[in-house]
């Protein structure tokens, strides 16, 4: 994805924790399972991430086309995942 697409996409989700990493797998994983095409950003996983110098406490965004955005947000509202920046 080129930076021209990502800017069309609407964050959905943001994660600072420590297991960001693997909370933004999750929300991306459940929202694809839900037919919603979905991306996080940074790409990759927090073992790939740590090995590149990437803190764990840096923010991650999921990412969805906007058009998808109020669905994205009613699946990720329906618990299992949480989306609050910041708290662990």
């Amino acid at each position: 994805m080129n930076d021209d697409q990502r800017e069309e996409w609407t964050v959905v989700a943001e994660f600072t924790a420590f297991d960001a990493g693997l909370t933004a797998d999750l929300a991306v994983s459940k929202l694809q399972g839900s037919g919603i095409p979905a991306r996080r950003m940074p790409t990759g996983s927090i073992t790939g991430a740590l090995g590149t110098g990437m803190l764990p406490s840096e923010l991650i965004r999921v990412i969805v086309p906007p058009q998808y955005e109020d669905r994205a947000r009613e699946i990720l509202a329906e618990g299992e995942v949480d989306t609050n920046v910041g708290e662990d």
